[in-house]
């Protein structure tokens, strides 16, 4: 029993051996041509200040809101009133969709 139990020990450390052995930085490997892929697209504050008013405005169920919109660094402070808590949730969501949204600062009050 004692000599299986060292051959597995020794079949199970040779095993590990090669697996780590396979084991390399592929960031060495690289082609010196490759560059960096970009970190993603960048929106500006008139785009998403844009984009925003366009879907606030094209929203049927936002009629007869008064909604101020100010953008600074993708960060979003909403001012203003609407008329229901429904009217609340679909500022909200309008204005997390938009690509480039960082945060948003809600300050719109219900009537």
């Amino acid at each position: 029993m004692l000599n299986r139990y060292k051959l597995f020990s020794l079949v199970m450390l040779l095993m590990g051996a090669l697996i780590l052995t396979g084991c390399e930085n592929y960031a060495e490997r690289t082609h010196e041509s490759w560059v960096a892929p970009p970190e993603g697209m960048v929106f500006d504050d008139s785009t998403i200040y844009a984009r925003i008013t366009y879907a606030i405005q094209s929203d049927a169920d936002l009629q007869g809101t008064d909604i101020d919109i100010k953008v600074n660094d993708g960060t979003v402070l909403l001012s203003g009133t609407v008329n229901n808590r429904d009217q609340m949730t679909r500022l909200n969501m309008h204005t997390w969709i938009v690509d480039g949204v960082k945060d948003v600062d809600n300050q719109v009050a219900i009537r």
